[in-house]
């Protein structure tokens, strides 16, 4: 039998979300068993459109096949007719209705290049939609497709409801209605440009600059432990690899370890476990830790979660962290963590469990020189905000 990593007694977390709780979103998701990636990136398209939030949540009506048309109508048995009130004798689908319908059809050929029109009119809804909707080439005013086209299906719809409640006579004429969408989106966009009109929080990262990027010694008496995780697939088979260099760059020990089906942020926790512990069984008293995932430190840091699916794991990481020793945890980039990351790729092709080095790999030779003779490479980081 295994002993646990963590003394602690079970506890229940949420599946699944990635901290252990429940949130409304993931128990929508798993509610939705005919998911796909498709739909997942349809609607990222949609929540990124630089629109009015009234017309991204027009559009994700429309993907999911649920604005008012009379064929949805009609199998409510909220109206009499599944027939379009202007065609008479062709059902109002979405499809129908936003762009096959005369006045539609009108706007549209006028919009689309003749040499795509054919592709354009006979593509089925999903993929209609799917394609316009990711589609960010640039149109003369300066307006992406996808945008332009957004607002226009809910200009159309607007102009179909208008004719149908308040009468024809109240609504566009189709040479009308298409100048009234052109005018309209360009002034949606043009005050969408204005950084007063832009949601969302202002940043906290300045413009990004270009740094030298090369791995450090540590100081005279310390060691330092690298370490990273690599998932095939995320999740996905994962492994983790980690290496410990005295002040003049030479290799003490170094361990890969093969760890089975996981996420990447996992496979790098138990870079942090099998590190310390291998650290800890060599006699390493004063040691500076360097990972390249924020995340993983972010979760070591909270303590305030003991829901989280990796509490056990990160636990048993914080116990060793507190043992009787000096260990200081930094943040470094790829480019200063090369022979960690190389040890965990390459750990995948190990067998399962973990695997000490007293020597390194040959293949890892000139990398190791490299990182002695401070051999750097550029990054763009995003530059401090000076206050």
């Amino acid at each position: 039998m295994v002993d646990p990593l963590s003394p602690e007694a079970d506890r229940i977390f949420w599946k699944a979300s990635a901290d252990g709780r429940f949130t409304t979103k993931t128990a929508y998701h798993l509610s939705q068993p005919g998911r796909s990636e498709q739909n997942d990136q349809i609607w990222k398209d949609i929540w990124k459109l630089p629109t009015p939030e009234r017309v991204r949540v027009f559009a994700w009506l429309v993907s999911l096949d649920r604005i008012a048309t009379n064929v949805l109508r009609f199998c409510r048995r909220c109206s009499d007719s599944p027939m379009c009130a202007r065609c008479d004798d062709i059902p109002e689908t979405v499809v129908h209705v936003l762009r096959d319908c005369p006045p539609a059809r009108f706007c549209w050929s006028r919009w689309v290049p003749v040499d795509r029109q054919m592709e354009f009119f006979h593509r089925g809804q999903e993929d209609w939609l799917r394609s316009n909707l990711s589609n960010e080439d640039r149109m003369e005013s300066g307006l992406a497709w996808n945008e332009f086209f957004s607002i226009a299906i809910w200009l159309i719809w607007k102009n179909r409801c208008t004719a149908c409640f308040k009468g024809v006579g109240k609504a566009f004429t189709a040479p009308t209605l298409a100048h009234s969408i052109q005018h309209k989106s360009l002034l949606w966009h043009k005050a969408w440009e204005a950084p007063s009109i832009k949601p969302g929080r202002p940043s906290l990262q300045g413009d990004k600059i270009t740094e030298l990027i090369s791995w450090h010694p540590p100081s005279s008496g310390w060691r330092k432990l690298n370490i990273d995780g690599a998932s095939a697939g995320n999740p996905g088979t994962a492994g983790a690899g980690g290496v410990i260099r005295d002040e003049q760059g030479r290799w003490i020990a170094g361990f890969v370890a093969k760890i089975g089906e996981a996420t990447a942020v996992l496979a790098e926790l138990w870079a942090f476990y099998h590190g310390l512990d291998l650290a800890w069984r060599i006699g390493c008293d004063s040691l500076v830790i360097e990972t390249d995932s924020q995340l993983a430190i972010q979760l070591i840091n909270n303590r305030r979660d003991p829901v989280h699916p990796y509490a056990s794991l990160l636990d048993a990481i914080r116990r060793k962290l507190a043992q009787s020793w000096l260990v200081r945890v930094v943040h470094t980039y790829r480019e200063g963590n090369r022979v960690a990351d190389w040890l965990s790729k390459h750990s995948l092709v190990y067998p399962y469990g973990t695997h000490e080095l007293s020597d390194p790999p040959r293949e890892l030779i000139q990398i190791l020189r490299d990182d002695v003779r401070g051999v750097s490479f550029e990054r763009q980081v995003s530059a401090p905000i000076v206050m």
